[in-house]
């Protein structure tokens, strides 16, 4: 079976017995593999897992493996997946982790260990480098099915989350499966032939619009169809050249047919649409070549980000995997690990369970708002200014005054953990909007056009913060960050001789509104304490000392708004500030986009909590008002406020 390092996988995924292929192959993971060694793996007619990754995505790909090979090894599959390395620096970290690997040297398409530095997303934004590399997922592909193996190919950026066998049972006359960008669930799972009227979800037969294919899931069978359009896929993109913004997702679906495309493929989009059955259910399409069947797989199954976290709140229900797609933030790596945190999927960056912790209730939303008041507001340019979009849409302006809260409570609770000398575990934040550049798509429901967005939703927490710049808060030392979920055990499984959290290990913080009168100590309680507002650090650190609560595994506030007074420490005044003010909400971090195309017009700035004080002015108990009376204008020229 294939080695993987038991401290960087929770013991729970690691099988109690692995069942040994008959044939002996190579499993030596210290060197890479041939593509014979790689063949002698995975028999004849069965499916080969395989990724492709360079060194700027290179910890990714390791995560993808320590997610996906437990899995496989639990049925006995452990040596049926591979990573194909890009470059040596990529090649040795997989290496270094004993994990499968080959390399894409004898491929065509992107150069052998080709220089694309500078950035952490590599290659990714350059268009004729990022085609080429589609080009050379083409041949990994080709080589495995002519030699006889089915293919699953997924992007790095992909978390296994269960084996797709039953999924591919379900479907046998599909030569090619793929993943899609579907949003909304309940429509998606209606596979019964009619028109389209969902964005990108019209994979049923008879849809007349709007069937797009995600190419980051995809499974192919050995078979001559699966074969002619990989082949054909593969031409596509070699043929293209410069830098002209046609990537390996866009050429695929211009091939199957699901938008125009000029050149040979232009037939393919009238003969695609209306889509027609190639099976008796309607679950399986033909392509606009009219002799390739394929599935889009429900987005319940291969699930979006958005669709896991944010319509389904970081819980896998029937997800098989989780891709990192509907990610904002630039770059994406640091929200897309931190998406990776929430769902508990990330076993190359394992969370400790051996320290102490401060965990808080966020402000909850009040009786949602209505989708919009009318008339509509006539379109200033492309989009409204910021003024007629609170005007039209209530759940906007709602929004924005529940996410002032969240940051002043998430404020307060950095500053009592560093207190207190505790890590913090991420507040739950329900949001009532969701954010898009364009607002034709999102305005006045405050939900993505064609989604089925709860409303309020779980809040990514790009949507509100610049995730690259909150990474500071941890990796400078100052605190560090747990995620929402990491006191779900169902989530979050503890290592081997960890314990989960319990209810009997959280000690709950209770707010006495007033001071207590003269000589009455505040009431204290089994898992209880009860504290005074507007302490500052030092003075909770004594009184949660005094109060026997120092050693609690898990601290509670049952608010963190109003509550905190500030550090009496000059110094520590000043390392709060810098956190705040440059790390959590520095650059565009703490804004909302777009009510307009111009984003600087169309963007609003969350409100800023008011500074604390230092010094003894930070003594309480005292009254703290953590925001201002008015919102601070992103763009000065526009008027942001009703």
């Amino acid at each position: 079976a294939a080695a993987v390092p038991a401290a960087a996988v929770p013991a729970a995924a690691v099988p109690a017995a692995v069942a040994v292929p008959a044939k002996q192959c190579n499993r030596d993971h210290s060197k890479v593999l041939t593509t014979d060694d790689v063949l002698c793996r995975v028999p004849k007619g069965e499916l080969a897992f395989v990724t492709l990754a360079n060194q700027a995505y290179g910890e990714m790909a390791v995560n993808w493996a320590l997610l996906l090979l437990p899995m496989l090894e639990r049925l006995g599959h452990g040596d049926r997946a591979v990573i194909a390395g890009m470059d040596q620096s990529g090649v040795d970290l997989f290496l270094k982790h004993r994990l499968p690997t080959v390399t894409t040297a004898s491929f065509g398409g992107i150069a052998w260990n080709s220089d694309h530095k500078g950035s952490m997303d590599g290659f990714r934004w350059k268009n004729g480098a990022f085609r080429a590399y589609g080009v050379t997922k083409a041949e990994v592909v080709l080589w495995l099915l002519r030699a006889g193996r089915d293919v699953s190919i997924s992007d790095v950026d992909v978390a296994w989350i269960a084996p797709p066998y039953a999924l591919l049972r379900s479907v046998p006359d599909a030569d090619v499966l793929s993943g899609t960008d579907c949003l909304n669930v309940p429509y998606d799972a209606d596979r019964s032939p009619r028109k389209s009227n969902v964005r990108n979800c019209g994979h049923q037969s008879g849809s007349t619009w709007s069937a797009w294919f995600n190419t980051g899931v995809m499974f192919f069978r050995a078979r001559p169809a699966a074969v002619d359009m990989m082949e054909e896929w593969r031409d596509t993109m070699a043929e293209i050249k410069g830098e002209a913004q046609v990537d390996d997702q866009l050429s695929f679906n211009q091939l199957v047919g699901t938008v125009g495309a000029s050149g040979r493929h232009a037939p393919k989009f009238r003969r695609f649409y209306p889509l027609k059955p190639a099976s008796e259910d309607g679950r399986v399409v033909y392509d606009g070549n009219g002799s390739r069947r394929i599935h889009a797989i429900p987005v319940s199954q291969v699930c979006s980000a958005h669709v896991f976290h944010v319509q389904q709140s970081a819980e896998p229900r029937g997800c098989l995997v989780l891709h990192l797609t509907f990610v904002e933030g630039w770059p994406k790596n640091p929200a897309k690990y931190w998406r990776l945190r929430e769902a508990g999927m990330l076993p190359v960056r394992p969370e400790p369970f051996d320290q102490r912790y401060l965990s808080f209730t966020p402000p909850q939303p009040g009786p949602t708002p209505p989708e919009r008041h009318e008339p509509a507001p006539a379109r200033a340019g492309n989009g409204w200014t910021v003024v007629a979009a609170l005007q039209w849409s209530p759940r906007l302006k709602a929004h924005l005054e529940l996410v002032d809260r969240h940051i002043a409570a998430l404020r307060n609770a950095i500053g009592i953990a560093r207190a207190l000398g505790r890590q913090l575990v991420m507040p739950r934040m329900a949001c009532l909007c969701e954010r898009a550049e364009s607002p034709a798509a999102l305005l006045p429901g405050c939900t993505l056009e064609g989604a089925s967005t709860p409303v309020p939703h779980v809040c990514p927490l790009e949507s509100v913060y610049d995730v690259a710049r909150v990474e500071r808060i941890w990796q400078k030392g100052y605190l560090q960050l747990r995620p929402w979920t990491f006191l779900n055990s169902s989530i979050h499984k503890p290592p081997a001789g960890a314990l989960p959290f319990t209810p009997a290990d959280t000690t709950a913080v209770r707010w006495l509104a007033e001071a207590p009168p003269h000589g009455r100590p505040p009431p204290q309680g089994p898992r209880q304490v009860w504290l005074e507002k507007g302490l500052s650090a030092e003075q909770l650190l004594q009184a949660v000392s005094a109060a026997g609560a120092s050693d609690a595994r898990v601290m509670h506030l049952e608010s963190a708004e109003g509550v905190f007074g500030g550090f009496e420490s000059a110094a520590e005044s000043k390392l709060f500030k810098e956190a705040i003010s440059g790390d959590l909400l520095g650059g565009w971090s703490a804004t909302w986009c777009c009510t307009s195309w111009n984003k600087p017009a169309g963007t609003f700035k969350f409100k800023r909590p008011v500074p604390l004080p230092s010094g003894v002015e930070a003594r309480g108990p005292r009254t703290v008002v953590d925001l201002p009376d008015k919102r601070e204008c992103y763009w000065q020229s526009s008027p942001c406020e009703l």
